[in-house]
């Protein structure tokens, strides 16, 4: 049996080349997905032991929780206590350094914009030992207050040499300096993707408002005692809310964070992975499926001659291993290259990622082989069962039935799991803020799709059959009637792609209204100030340039940082409190703005439901650099979207408890009788020195936010394509064997006169019938579901349905496309039968 399994392979090329493809892609999703996870966290790795090389021991501020929406939000120091830690036993060298922002623009004065990574402006280390990785490629270091070195990628971005003159933003201005050195890390030429701009460290204070202070102070011990000898005696001569740790716990911490926050990326490309490999094993049901049928009388002859159950059965799942180990091997070759894929795909939308060489773990390649051999094999479990159920008096017939009925449990169970699943969706699109239940109400509908399947598929070939005669449609239509549970099996492996695709795509839809809405109603802003994408932030001193105008009646600054309420880590927003009302309508359910002052919050309705609070009350707020802060309930409100958060406290308690005061957004109200268009143009006049500023009205943040979801749409499209991918192979596969499988039927047809190009059209509107099926089920449950959702998330601010119709009616057109390009091999090869071998096949 194993050397008739292995031959039975080898015979059928193109029929392996397909089922391995199939669960290749698959495997190759998740193999890539944990290869990226992997590479993005080595990198990190690699960059926090870099930087911390030479450094024994590292001063700094304790943070009140540390995870990867608070990195590097530390309060700084005195600069005093630099000299307190250089004269502690076993220390040989202690430098302070600073951080902050800094953003360098190019020769056209036009800014950097790193990809979501942080831009930065930070100090030199005067001791190399301290340097790390840190290295010159060329010049030398700053050692004035005009002069910078810049990261080698951006002085290539911006076009900078050494002598050249650049300007950088600060948080608190403008500056022009000469370059004097390109820096790079280790053999990269940026800090994961980072810009960053050094100077000697009074420069750096001065430029990034931390004159007299220091966020750090990097240690070298003499020697005498270990680098954990070292830290503890350092520990127990600190103030109080000073810690001091090691160089190698300093880069584990801050590599642990990334980590954890790789995690949700990673789960989330899994999500993908989980379709495509369910695509795929739709597809490799349904290739065993028609193995089976095809190899009817073989496998009655291998009974016939005394082959029992068992090796019947275990010679076909014996197949399904091979092609599982042979996939799962390939799958994880081309893991590796669709790791790369995918961080390009990321970066075309804006979003780069950090990278070295590629790291496969050996968690890696046991999910690969698991994934594609349990797959494969339990795909194939159910067609090699019948395969056993061949009685070997088949053997003797010359013909094998055809007929495929469907027993009445299965009719009755698919159309009663299809109503309830559809009826779960529907109840969810009217209740409303379930998606759970909408969830499970989904996979129940495609439960009842797989179950009846097969009666849509032959309702959809008895519609073809009502054709003209003669036109091809009522021979493809008979074909698919014939073979109703492979043309359903088929068409489900699409259905599975475009549900999703849909789903999205009207929750897109529906986010991109919602967002009109809620601008619409409640901005009440003239202009909105923002930094350009992945800028970094506004200047304080912006919104002071625009208090001084006489066209300008309001300004309110908007800030964001990570924070945590009851024990949960949120998006915390810092508003100033003066004229709230006069940009934004928040839809105040109970409270008064005019209570909202310094040491009060305004609360979301939902965040004020969930902690039980109303105004009045008071709340703890734990900032990651100061601790737990209380503040009283001012008022609480209903409309979020503008303001982004549920959760909003004074810009002066703002300030009290982050050190980065760049505004992440400016609201700005015209004075009374000022033209708008004319205020812009006037403003746009005045922040000529700030060019990373994008000046918007209400409709440009409309636009400017729906393009963002576009883009999201966009990237979860593109990584769904792999699964549209796999279906479209699975269309091919099926018709390919279903050409061989009625070889002597076509050689028939061209034996009374069918031409090839006849033959060619019956096989390509046999596929369109097919994917047409699959799309029109795939476009009606995701519809359905995306509805559902969209209502199911009335809580994360969408509040009207919007079906993108011309989209979804695309894809039904791109799915007729899809049948015909993949009929195109199969419609050849049946074109090119041997009409005198087909009619004498017995």
């Amino acid at each position: 049996m194993v050397k008739h399994s292995l031959r039975s392979l080898l015979a059928h090329k193109l029929r392996l080349l397909l089922t391995v493809t199939a669960v290749t892609v698959g495997v190759a999703f998740v193999s890539g997905t944990f290869v990226l996870s992997d590479t993005m966290g080595k990198a990190f790795d690699e960059l926090y032991a870099g930087l911390t090389k030479g450094t024994d021991v590292t001063v700094r501020a304790e943070a009140a929780y540390t995870d990867i929406s608070t990195q590097g939000q530390q309060r700084p120091l005195e600069e005093s206590l630099v000299g307190q830690v250089r004269q502690m036993p076993g220390v040989a060298v202690a430098e302070g350094g600073v951080t902050g922002f800094a953003l360098i623009l190019d020769a056209h004065g036009d800014p950097i914009q790193p990809g979501g990574a942080p831009t930065l402006g930070s100090s030199v280390a005067q001791d190399r030992r301290l340097a790390g990785d840190f290295s010159f490629r060329d010049g030398r270091a700053p050692a004035g207050p005009d002069e910078v070195a810049l990261d080698a990628a951006s002085a290539r971005k911006a076009g900078y040499r050494v002598g050249d003159t650049a300007r950088i933003v600060f948080q608190n201005g403008t500056g022009s300096f000469t370059v004097v050195g390109l820096v790079g890390f280790g053999e990269t030429d940026s800090l994961a993707g980072a810009t960053l701009a050094a100077f000697d460290l009074r420069t750096a204070q001065q430029r990034l408002d931390k004159v007299g202070e220091v966020d750090q102070i990097d240690v070298v011990g003499d020697s005498s005692v270990t680098p954990t000898e070292l830290r503890d005696a350092i520990a127990q001569r600190l103030p109080a809310g000073v810690e001091a740790l090691t160089g190698a716990e300093v880069a584990d911490q801050g590599s642990a964070a990334i980590r954890d926050g790789l995690g949700i990326f990673t789960n989330i490309l899994l999500v993908f992975a989980a379709v495509s490999l369910l695509v795929g094993s739709f597809v490799i049901w349904n290739t065993f499926n028609v193995l089976v049928a095809q190899r009817r009388r073989e496998t009655a002859l291998l009974r016939a001659v005394g082959a029992t159950r068992r090796q019947v059965l275990g010679g076909i799942v014996l197949e399904a291993l091979l092609v599982g180990v042979v996939s799962s091997a390939l799958g994880l070759l081309a893991g590796v290259g669709l790791a790369v894929g995918i961080r390009e795909l990321l970066a075309a939308v804006g979003i780069e990622v950090p990278t070295t060489s590629a790291a496969v773990e050996p968690r890696t390649v046991v999910a690969g082989v698991l994934v594609g051999v349990v797959v494969t094999v339990v795909a194939a479990v159910a067609p090699a069962y019948g395969a056993t159920r061949v009685a070997p008096v088949e053997a003797l017939r010359e013909a094998t039935p055809t007929s495929q009925s469907l027993g009445r449990v299965r009719r009755l169970g698919g159309w009663a799991l299809l109503g309830l699943g559809l009826a779960g969706l529907v109840g969810c699109a009217v209740v409303g803020r379930a998606p759970v239940l909408t969830g499970v109400s989904t996979l129940v509908a495609f439960a009842g799709l797989v179950m009846a399947g097969p009666l849509l598929a032959r309702a959809v070939a008895s519609v073809a059959n009502r054709g003209r005669r003669g036109n091809g449609w009522r021979l493809a239509a008979r074909n698919v009637r014939r073979s109703p549970q492979r043309a359903a099996a088929t068409a489900l492996a699409l259905t599975i792609g475009l549900t999703v695709v849909c789903a999205v795509a009207v929750t897109a839809s529906s986010t991109k209204a919602s967002v009109a809405d809620l601008v619409r109603g409640g901005n009440r802003a003239d202009l909105i100030i923002k930094p350009l994408a992945q800028s970094g932030g506004a200047s304080p001193a912006v919104a002071d340039i625009l208090r001084e105008r006489d066209d300008v009646a309001t300004v309110v600054e908007m800030r964001y940082t990570g924070a945590r309420v009851d024990g949960g880590s949120t998006a915390l927003a810092g508003v100033s409190t003066g004229g709230v009302a006069d940009v934004a309508d928040l839809g105040v359910a109970s409270g008064s703005l005019d209570d909202f002052t310094g040491g009060t919050m305004l609360l979301g309705t939902r965040a004020a439901d969930r902690l039980g609070l109303a105004p009045g009350d008071e709340v703890t707020v734990t900032f990651p650099e100061t601790g737990d802060v209380t503040l009283r309930v001012a008022a609480t409100f209903e409309r979020d979207a503008l303001i982004g958060s549920q959760y909003v406290v004074a810009l002066s308690d703002y300030a009290a408890n982050v050190t980065s005061q760049l505004d992440t957004a400016i609201m700005v109200r015209d004075a009374a009788g000022a033209d708008t268009a004319e205020v812009r143009s006037a403003v746009t006049a005045a922040l000529t020195d700030y060019p990373n500023l994008d000046i918007q009205d209400g409709d440009d943040l409309i636009r400017d936010t729906q393009a963002d979801v576009d883009q999201m749409l966009g990237l979860v499209t593109a990584l769904l394509a792999l699964a549209v991918v796999v279906a479209v192979l699975g269309i091919v596969n099926t018709l390919a064997l279903s050409v061989v499988e009625r070889t002597r039927e076509l050689g028939l047809m061209r034996a009374v006169g069918a031409t090839r190009r006849q033959v060619r059209s019956v096989v390509r509107r046999e596929s369109v019938l097919i994917s047409l099926l699959g799309a029109l089920t795939g476009v009606g449950l995701g519809t359905v579901a995306g509805v559902a959702l969209s209502r199911a998330m009335v809580d994360e601010g969408i509040s009207r349905v919007s079906v993108p119709v011309p989209t979804l009616l695309v894809y039904v057109l791109v799915a007729a496309l899809v049948g015909v390009l993949a009929a195109i091999g199969p419609a050849r090869r049946a074109s090119r039968v041997d009409v005198l071998r087909a009619i004498t096949v017995e």
